[in-house]
């Protein structure tokens, strides 16, 4: 065999070249820095679920104080150089009862506790991060800022916490922007260090928001492109030499669930696949949200470079447990894994929920009571539902006039019956409490039996109808079958012959005291249901739907009720035309 002169050559080189590292590194005494350890608990999507009920594999799971026994465990690893409480969005919104009633502010005031008071609030860094989902745009951006920044606004709430102190959790998000100047409504990115590498965290909400929320809430913003979003700040980060990248995103997708760490393969779909792709290639880490699922899966970017994708449930059941190993050198994530945790409230440390949340959620109910008991007005007689020989009641006509006065509109219709918005109970002689109005327009239990214990208020809505639909409206009082639902009435007077035909009772219309036009156009308030005709569900009454037709939609329907009886002087009465006055003597 003969040996090439040109491979010797270079063999010796390459033998010298290691003898002199061998040698060098013998002197320096320097062994290789080891790689850091960052740990991240993500939870996605838990709207406000503090109190117990949710279940997971048929388990018990979730609640507060269940969760804050879980995380508390697993915030106390000494092995990790950074640990970080990731909140990837809808951390608000939809929320049940007990947390919405109080504008969500218990919520924030949860995951306050697990933020370092040394580094949170003081510009050092908070171990707690989050990004906006859809619902946090529920009550406009200036509810989502006041909620981030804190302070009591125009809220009249009982408040666990006065002045409220917004979050400690340093909340990003790189895609909202102002539609004036095109600037992030909020921070695009945070840095933090872990053994002195730096971690790049950036931010995005589902561009989905624009077809979820009412136009009005977000009618000052614009909502980007999450994958271009995200892009735009990677090059100014990497001038920084950053090179560990970790996006918090409220979109997602799903995957058959597993135990254990991340898998190679695995069949994703949804958003968050292309979503991922169009990533840069220094991408690391995806913490997803928005589609309630499980997640845990390596996903290519633009580079073709493994993210580590993860989506853990919702509401508090479960979270994701991140942990990366990172070169000190490079800066560079060279290791992760994560594994989907089951918050399960009959295993350890379930079984030991922390005490002080519960007392906290002991707090929260009575904060609830004290809105409740809240007295709006009194009522000298009885305010039933019962109709008159025309189908209207003392009840109806007040819900009427209260939508109709919230909405500034020539007419409204109110319905009494189980349709979502509808009238469902009377008002008792004496003092009217919050609780009694809420009684008098009910959340939409089908709302909250479909979404988790969503407590979703109906709104109040206006709409165009023509003279000719107002009368077929009316007309259907006395349809075969007759409807379930009585109708009610504001801003129209109407006379009918019961020996006419079904269809053809209705002799008079006034609307305002000026007689009816079949061809004009009316403006029309009721709750948003009916204002949706047959498309929205809102009952026998709802005026026919077509896609032309533009609904306003205003305040909760309650709200509209308690700020009308709030106008009328006390003691409230019912006058001989069936509307609720004060009659005086």
């Amino acid at each position: 065999m003969k040996w090439s002169p040109v491979l010797y050559a270079g063999s010796a080189i390459l033998v010298l070249g290691i003898v002199t590292a061998i040698f060098l590194s013998g002197l320096s005494g320097a062994p290789e820095p080891s790689p850091v350890n960052v740990s991240i608990l993500a939870i996605n999507d838990f709207h406000g679920h503090l109190f117990p009920g949710q279940e997971l594999n048929g388990r018990p799971a979730g609640s507060a104080p269940v969760l804050a026994a879980y995380l508390e465990s697993a915030m106390v690893s000494p092995e990790n150089e950074l640990t970080i409480l990731a909140l990837a969005g809808d951390t608000v919104g939809a929320s049940p009862r007990g947390t919405a009633l109080l504008m969500d502010e218990p919520t924030v005031l949860f995951f306050n506790t697990f933020a370092d008071p040394d580094r949170c609030g003081g510009g050092g860094g908070c171990n707690v991060i989050s990004v906006p989902g859809n619902h946090e745009f529920n009550r406009g951006t200036g509810e989502l800022l006041r909620m981030v920044y804190g302070g009591n606004g125009t809220t009249d709430v009982p408040q666990l916490a006065d002045p409220y102190p917004g979050a400690m959790a340093d909340t990003i998000c790189a895609n909202v922007v102002w539609k004036e100047n095109g600037t992030p409504i909020l921070p695009p990115y945070t840095i933090r260090y872990a053994g002195g590498v730096p971690v790049a965290f950036i931010g995005a909400a589902t561009i989905e928001s624009v077809l979820l929320e009412l136009p009005q809430n977000i009618e000052s913003v614009t909502f980007l492109n999450e994958s271009e979003a995200i892009n735009r700040y990677i090059p100014e980060l990497q001038e920084l030499g950053i090179h560990a990248f970790v996006v918090l995103l409220h979109e997602g997708g799903n995957q058959e669930p597993y135990e254990g760490p991340t898998r190679e393969g695995g069949n994703v779909t949804g958003p968050v696949v292309n979503i991922t792709a169009g990533l840069d290639p220094d991408v690391d880490v995806v913490l997803a949200a928005h589609k309630h699922g499980f997640t845990n899966a390596f996903l290519p970017n633009s580079g073709g470079n493994d993210v580590l994708v993860v989506q853990a449930y919702a509401y508090g059941a479960a979270y994701a447990d991140v942990n990366l190993r990172i070169d000190p050198g490079s800066g560079e994530v060279i290791e992760k894994s994560a594994a989907i945790v089951p918050v399960y409230a009959d295993l350890p440390p379930g079984t030991s929920p922390d005490p002080a949340i519960g007392q906290f959620l002991a707090d929260l109910a009575d904060a609830v009571s004290e809105l409740e008991r809240q007295v709006i007005s009194t009522a000298a007689f009885d305010i039933g539902r019962v109709p008159d020989a025309a189908g209207e009641s003392a009840l109806g006509n007040l819900v009427a006039d209260s939508q109709r006065a919230a909405m500034g509109a020539e007419i409204a219709f109110a319905t009494i019956g189980s349709p979502p918005g509808a009238i469902q109970a009377d008002i008792a002689r004496g003092a009217i409490t919050w609780g009694d109005l809420e009684a008098v327009l009910p959340a939409d239990a089908s709302m909250a039996a479909t979404y988790g214990g969503w407590y979703s208020r109906p709104r109040v809505a206006s709409r165009s109808v023509t003279g000719e639909q107002i009368r077929q409206i009316i007309e259907r009082q006395w349809e075969e079958p007759l409807p379930e639902e009585s109708l009610s009435v504001s801003g129209l007077s109407y006379t009918w012959d019961p020996s006419r035909p079904a269809g053809d009772r209705v002799t008079e219309v006034l609307v305002n005291g000026a007689p009816l036009e079949s061809s004009a156009t009316y403006t029309a308030a009721m709750n948003y249901y009916m204002a949706y005709g047959g498309h929205g569900g809102g009952g026998n009454y709802s005026p026919a739907w077509d896609w032309g037709v533009t609904v306003t939609i205003g305040p909760a329907d309650i709200d509209a009720l308690i700020d009308y009886v709030l106008a009328l002087p006390e003691p409230l009465e019912v006058a001989a035309d069936g509307r609720v006055v004060r009659v005086e003597g």
